[in-house]
């Protein structure tokens, strides 16, 4: 039976400290950054000596992930897991300044394959969250999702109060995440993100903001009542994800002034399944040069070109294509209307429909040979939904001999385990974050 690695540091805690206490200590914590993601060394690190305890901290206490993660005793469910965060916290005040990133998950996502555990909703009558909310300072990442809907409109006060001052007091709070939310009106929405002080990349999955204007006046006062929560008029994001999104008034929250977001300056677009693609369409516009990813899900939408003319400084467009009857449709429609000047560097194909519906791939391969794309592009990713010795897949790789010429040509299989996680949208940059 093989044994579990041994972490870097584990081997003997006592030899390594004696062997490094030669080392000027800005070194020491150097050696320790590259250790960011491995958590048993860096737990080595932590009992090592006093001085290597910082840096080592400042890496475990990173990302807090609050969710339900395991069926292994209550402990692994996030009420637990908070309660456990805030008595370190009280214990060591200053390991709250090392969480930079918070993932909170309302509800038991095992109810669902596991009857007999208890659909848990915990997050807006937890007091430990809320008591956590209040000592977070130096957040720059907040992911809140939700098991099942998650109703703005009646939530607790407490709660409303607790998550709005969360956001005025995190002053590098710089992305934000909503997942299964609704709203009851663009509005609340907008005054909700108007506590964001330094807002540049924003999250809606799975989200619904409704029409309904009856209850702004109540929601204003409990918002405002919050403690710190000077609010700001507009965010000026350079990241805008909408992955399933129903928002009717999406134009008017956009584009209405004064408006209460400023995306003039967006550089990375994602869009799955929205509803309205003249809404897009107008936001392609209005963006312009500054555009420099762009990543769509058209879902049902009818076949048409989108005007990129404006969109000079696009250097990367993804297409994740679903529907057979209009999925190579797309591609070839999205591939003919690149003119005039380019900097596009990248494109990226996600077919996830059956291979042996997929024909045009000479038309493909031209398209991507076309002067507009010869000078600037570098890289061209193709995921197909079969495994690379399907005769389809072969036959797809030899019909695209022309461009696999020119730039750097990869086919992949798609439904792997290591490729799920490219189904959800997520940002490609980062320097945002500053």
């Amino acid at each position: 039976m093989s044994r579990a690695p041994v972490p870097f540091f584990a081997v003997n805690e006592a030899s390594t400290a004696m062997f490094m206490s030669n080392f000027p200590q800005e070194l020491v914590d150097h050696i320790i950054d590259q250790l960011y993601d491995d958590r048993p060394s860096l737990k080595s690190c932590s009992r090592v000596c006093r001085t290597w305890l910082p840096a080592s901290r400042f890496h475990l206490f990173a990302k807090v992930s609050l969710k339900a993660a395991s069926l292994h005793g209550p402990a692994s469910f996030p009420s637990a897991c908070c309660k456990r965060l805030l008595s370190i916290i009280d214990q060591t005040p200053e390991i709250a300044s090392c969480i930079r990133e918070l993932e909170v998950c309302e509800g038991t996502p095992f109810h669902f394959n596991h009857p007999e555990v208890e659909a848990t909703a915990w997050a807006t009558t937890d007091q430990a969250l809320l008591a956590l909310f209040k000592k977070l300072k130096n957040l720059r990442r907040l992911d809140f999702a939700s098991t099942c809907i998650f109703y703005w409109k009646s939530l607790p006060a407490t709660f409303q109060n607790a998550f709005c001052s969360l956001l005025a007091t995190s002053t590098s709070l710089t992305y934000l995440r909503l997942h299964s939310w609704c709203f009851p009106s663009f509005t609340s929405l907008a005054l909700l993100l108007s506590h964001c002080k330094n807002l540049k990349g924003l999250s809606l999955s799975s989200t619904t903001v409704n029409q309904d204007d009856d209850i702004e006046q109540r929601l204003r006062c409990v918002i405002e009542e919050a403690d710190g929560c000077d609010m700001v008029h507009s965010a000026n994001l350079e990241v805008l994800t909408l992955d399933f999104v129903t928002f009717g008034y999406l134009s008017s929250w956009l584009f209405s002034e004064p408006s209460t977001v400023d995306v003039s300056c967006l550089r990375e677009l994602r869009v799955a399944h929205f509803p309205d693609i003249s809404v897009i369409e107008r936001l392609l516009v209005s963006v312009g040069p500054s555009l420099e990813h762009l990543h769509l899900k058209p879902g049902g939408w009818n076949v048409q070109p989108l005007d990129l003319s404006r969109n000079t400084g696009l250097r990367s467009l993804r297409l994740t294509l679903e529907e057979p009857d209009t999925a190579m449709d797309w591609v070839t429609t999205f591939l003919s209307n690149i003119k005039g000047t380019t900097v596009l560097e990248r494109i990226g194909l996600e077919f996830y429909v059956d291979v042996r519906r997929l024909d045009g791939w000479k038309t493909v391969d031209t398209l991507l040979a076309q002067t507009e794309l010869a000078a600037s592009l570098r890289q061209v990713e193709i995921g197909l939904f079969a495994s690379p010795s399907n005769c389809d897949f072969v036959r797809t790789e030899q019909e695209l001999r022309g461009v696999k010429g020119r730039v750097e040509l990869r086919l992949y299989q798609l439904g792997l385990k290591s490729q799920r996680s490219n189904r959800q949208l997520t940002p490609r940059i980062s320097r945002y974050e500053g």
